[in-house]
C-alpha cells in the first residue's frame, strides 16, 4: 500500500506540474462522499497544504471542488494560498441555501475573487435528469450567493454595487478569469 501512495503522489506531482507549464488548472474533489468506503478525515483539504506549497507547483492552479464540505472552514482558509480557489458545485445540490450561504459569506468577505460558481448539474435517475438537476442546483446558487450577499451588505461592509460585482464574479468573472486567461 505503501508503494501505492508514493506512486499516486508522483503522478499527481509529475500531472500537477504540466498543467502549471501549460496553464490549466487542476481539479481536487474536496467533499465527502457517500458510502461506507470513504474516508471522511482523509479527505480533509489541510491535507493539501504540502501539495499547494510546493515550490515545483507555484505556476499550478487548484481547484477545491464542491468546498471541502464538512470540512468548509478549512477549505476557506486555503484560500490563502495564491493559487487555491473552489467551487459550490454539489455543495447546492446537497444543502439548503440558508447553510450554504453562511460558508459562501465567510469566503466572500476574505476572498471573493477566488469562489467559483458550479452546479454539478447530471441525471439522478429517470425522475430526476440532469437538466432539473442544473436548475435546482443553479437556483439555489443564486438564493444562496443573494443571502449571503445580503448579509454583508446589511451589516454596512459593502455597497449594492459591490454585491452585485461581487456576484458577477461568482457567477462568471471568477471563472473566466482563472480558465480563459488564466490568472
Amino acid at each position: 500500500m505503501a508503494s501505492y501512495k508514493l506512486l499516486q503522489d508522483y503522478l499527481l506531482h509529475y500531472i500537477a506540474h504540466e498543467c502549471g507549464r501549460l496553464g490549466l488548472a487542476v481539479h481536487l474533489h474536496s467533499m465527502s462522499g457517500g458510502g461506507s468506503y470513504f474516508d471522511i478525515a482523509g479527505g480533509n483539504p489541510l491535507l493539501l497544504e504540502p501539495f499547494f506549497n510546493d515550490p515545483h507547483l507555484r505556476d499550478t492552479r487548484s481547484v477545491l471542488l464542491h468546498g471541502g464540505w464538512p470540512f468548509v472552514r478549512e477549505a476557506g482558509a486555503l484560500l490563502q494560498n495564491p493559487n487555491v480557489y473552489l467551487d459550490i458545485s454539489q455543495q447546492v445540490l446537497t444543502f439548503p441555501p440558508r447553510r450554504l450561504a453562511g460558508w459562501l459569506r465567510e469566503w466572500l468577505e476574505t476572498f471573493p475573487d477566488k469562489v467559483l460558481f458550479g452546479t454539478d448539474g447530471y441525471p439522478f435517475s429517470d425522475s430526476l435528469g440532469w437538466e432539473e438537476a442544473t436548475w435546482i442546483a443553479s437556483h439555489n446558487a443564486r438564493d444562496a450567493l443573494g443571502l449571503a450577499l445580503t448579509g454583508i451588505m446589511n451589516d454596512g461592509e459593502i455597497s449594492r454595487e459591490r454585491a452585485a460585482k461581487i456576484a458577477e464574479e461568482v457567477l462568471h468573472e471568477n471563472a473566466e478569469g482563472l480558465y480563459v486567461s488564466g490568472r
